[in-house]
């Protein structure tokens, strides 16, 4: 079985502002090129309209394609979750705080296994 790093955030929280929208998905692209074929990302939504979620991947379709990506309503199970909310989900390391934040406690982790490991 192969073992995903996927990071989870809630979408809500990344659409909310355009210019932190772009920031947060230039930072995830980042990270897929760090962790590599084993990278996940997770967006989870609440109440977001179908309309809000076709237009958030028509408006990222470029990088969404290129990083292994999921958008789902209500699913909070990632290896590592960012959550703004304290909210329930099933997780290995969770990051409660803001997005970009936890892109950085994410990729410090990451940091330590590659180091740990030897790569």
């Amino acid at each position: 079985m192969m073992k995903y790093y996927s990071i989870g955030m809630k979408l809500n929280d990344v659409i909310k502002d355009k210019d932190t929208e772009q920031v947060v998905l230039e930072n995830i692209k980042r990270c897929s090129n760090i962790v590599g074929r084993f990278f996940k990302v997770v967006f989870w939504h609440v109440n977001l309209t179908e309309q809000e979620c076709k237009d958030f991947v028509k408006r990222n379709e470029h990088l969404l394609f290129e990083v292994n990506t999921k958008i789902t309503k209500g699913f909070k199970n990632a290896w590592f979750i960012i959550d703004s909310k304290n909210e329930k989900s099933s997780c290995r390391y969770r990051y409660e705080g803001c997005i970009l934040e936890g892109i950085v406690e994410y990729l410090k982790i990451i940091d330590h296994m590659k180091k740990r490991d030897g790569k």
